[in-house]
This record gives C-alpha cells, sequence and structure tokens, in this order.
C-alpha cells in the first residue's frame, strides 16, 4: 500500500501535524510520502492507496488555495482512493472537516478518517498570548501518530473487503453559526504595498513566502494579491513596513473579534464548541492560567508585536 500526506501550513503547525500523522502510517506500512500542497504533482497522485490532506482553518472553513487544489483533484485519476483529512486551528474547527471531506468526496475520494488539534496563531486581530499557545505539543503529536497508523490499518483492513467504522461528520449549522460565519466571510484584509518603500529585488521574502503565490514583483505591472487567501503572511514578513493595513481596518476588526469572542450573544456557540470539539483538549473556554485577556486593545498581536518584521520567517 502506497501513502502520501499533503499539507498547507502557514505557522508550521499544520506541517508539525503532517509529519506526525507520516510517522505513525510508516509504523504501520513502513512508507509514507509527504509534501507541501504547492509542490504537489496531480498527475501522481493515482499511483497511492491512501491519500491525507491537511490545512489550518480560515474562517471556520479550509482556505481558498486548499478548496480550489481539491477541485483539481478531479482530473487526478484518484477515483475510490482512500482519504482522510486533518486540520490544525485557533480553538474551533468550525465546519473545515465535514466541508473538506464532502469536497472530497465530490471528486471521488472515500474519506475515511479525520483529525484535528490546536495551532499556533499569530493572528493581528487577536490576543497574544493566544489560548492555542503551545500547540501542538507532544500529546496533540502523539494523537496524530496514533491517527495516521490508524488511518493505514483501516485502509488496508478496508482493501480486504472488511469492515472498518467510518466518519459521520457533524456539521455546525443553525441562526447562530450562520451569523458567525458570514460576518467572518466579510473579514478580509485591506493592506496596500507601497512601492517607494519597498526595496525589491534587494528583498523578494513577501514573494518566496506567500502560500498562494499571489505577489510577483516582477511582472510590469506587479502582481499583488492575485488569489490572495487573506493569511497576512506579507504583512508579518516585510521588514521595512512597504506592506500596511488600509487605515481604520485593523481597529474594526479588532472590534469584530471583540464582539464575536467576548459579548453574552455569543455564550450559546461556546456552549456548543465545548461539546463538538474532537479530541480537542484546550477549548475557547482556556484561559492558559488567566495569561489570556480577551478586550483588551493593548494585547492585541499588532500592538504587542508593532515593529517589523512581526515574524521572521513563516
Amino acid at each position: 500500500m502506497k501513502s502520501i500526506v499533503i499539507y498547507f501550513s502557514q505557522t508550521g503547525s499544520t506541517e508539525k501535524v503532517a509529519k506526525a500523522i507520516q510517522r505513525g502510517i510508516q509504523s504501520v506500512t513502513r512508507q509514507c510520502d509527504i509534501v507541501k500542497l504547492k509542490d504537489t504533482d496531480l498527475g501522481s497522485l493515482a499511483k497511492y492507496d491512501l491519500i491525507g490532506l491537511g490545512c489550518p482553518v480560515f474562517a471556520f472553513k479550509e482556505p481558498e488555495n486548499v478548496t480550489t487544489f481539491i477541485k483539481r483533484m478531479a482530473k487526478a485519476r484518484v477515483l475510490g482512493r482512500h482519504c482522510f483529512v486533518f486540520a490544525t486551528h485557533g480553538g474551533h474547527p468550525g465546519n473545515v472537516l465535514p466541508g473538506m471531506a464532502s469536497k472530497l468526496e465530490r471528486v471521488g475520494l472515500r474519506v475515511i478518517g479525520a483529525f484535528n488539534c490546536d495551532g499556533q496563531l499569530n493572528l493581528p486581530f487577536y490576543s497574544t498570548p493566544w489560548f492555542t499557545d503551545g500547540h501542538p505539543d507532544d500529546i496533540d503529536l502523539k494523537q496524530a501518530a496514533d491517527f495516521g497508523a490508524e488511518m493505514a490499518r483501516n485502509s488496508e483492513r478496508l482493501s480486504k473487503g472488511e469492515t472498518v467504522p467510518i466518519p459521520r461528520f457533524k456539521w455546525l449549522r443553525g441562526p447562530l453559526y450562520g451569523r458567525i460565519a458570514a460576518m467572518a466571510k466579510q473579514v478580509k484584509p485591506e493592506l496596500t504595498l507601497d512601492m517607494e518603500k519597498c526595496v525589491y529585488p534587494k528583498c523578494s521574502l513577501c514573494v518566496e513566502h506567500c502560500p498562494a503565490g499571489a505577489i510577483n514583483l516582477s511582472a510590469d505591472p506587479i502582481v499583488y494579491r492575485k488569489g490572495c487567501i487573506g493569511c497576512l503572511v506579507c504583512e508579518h514578513i516585510c521588514p521595512i513596513g512597504a506592506i500596511q493595513y488600509a487605515e481604520g481596518w485593523m481597529e474594526s476588526l479588532w472590534n469584530f473579534v471583540i464582539e464575536l469572542q467576548r459579548t453574552n450573544r455569543y455564550v450559546e456557540w461556546y456552549k456548543r464548541a465545548e461539546t463538538e470539539l474532537i479530541d480537542n483538549r484546550a477549548t475557547l473556554y482556556r484561559r492558559l492560567g488567566g495569561e489570556v485577556e480577551i478586550g483588551n486593545p493593548d494585547k492585541a498581536y499588532y500592538k504587542v508585536y508593532p515593529k517589523r518584521p512581526r515574524v521572521k520567517h513563516c
């Protein structure tokens, strides 16, 4: 049996989980390839019996580059192959697992499992430290490796005609989730690139690190954010501040986050999150021993890390 784990990772959390799952599969089959989403050769997927796909959660679903990749898999001759999905998130996976699973099944894959855990989060409109700082930890990665081994064993058993447990995904629905999901989709980063400040080609960090390949400063006219997935990596790593938030955007977004996470209006959301997370030991209720302070603008990531670059690598 041949297996492959495909992943998109922004902060490195999903990459750690992907490698742990790979180790788990290898413990059963002694073989498992691993590749970044952007480096995946779709034409090679037909040779694999088991395919894993993982990503971070953006606005309670998979990022747009992952959605596009799944659509392209329809031409990859993967009909009937076994598949599993996994995700990392900053407190709640939303509908990322059932959403990815349903899309993969529509292109002909058979989804046999799903995994999620907390991951590091450095979005500028959240407080720092955050609930999920320090994750995935050793326990998360052990669970990921065990999951990988389980997927390998289940795939082998299914290939022999045996019966194994297949996940039944539970979608988050209803007026409350609908309002939150709709609000999240409206949160689009407003960024500008000041070419008078930019020192390209001396510095090309934004081009090199854009996970969606949405920046090409050598083109005429330049390409900036074509196909952007809103991850804000370019703003984080720009060392001189040539990439800036639009005036007032961050403040309005901060207010949105506080509305979402602090007010009594969303008590029901948090209660549901407590029961609907899968194997997640650090929910939105965890406060890191009281260190996480929701609602204090001075604790916003973009204010705690005002100097450029906000991160040195990604």
